[in-house]
């Protein structure tokens, strides 16, 4: 009973969010990196410090997720425009 609650509030909060799942994670990503630099600068904050590379890299991936997710997002607009399903 308590697999079968889980898995319907999951399906439910899947659905909610459908479409914004990726910019979600984009997002993240880059709020991430922001606070790996902000760990750099000031040290003494206890915030997780890594190095400028892997920060940056957060940054730029989350970029790089976000024009992913909004290029699908229109390719499925399309093919659903098209006669396809909304899978």
């Amino acid at each position: 009973m308590k697999n079968w609650f889980l898995k319907r509030i999951l399906e439910w909060i899947a659905k909610k969010f459908d479409g914004k799942k990726t910019v979600i994670g984009g997002i993240g990503l880059i709020l991430l990196g922001i606070v790996h630099i902000v760990g750099i600068a000031y040290p003494d904050l206890g915030l997780p410090v890594s190095t400028i590379e892997v920060a940056l890299t957060e940054i730029s991936g989350g970029f790089a997720v976000l024009g992913l997710g909004g290029k699908l997002e229109k390719i499925k607009k399309i093919a659903v425009e098209k006669g396809g399903s909304k899978k």
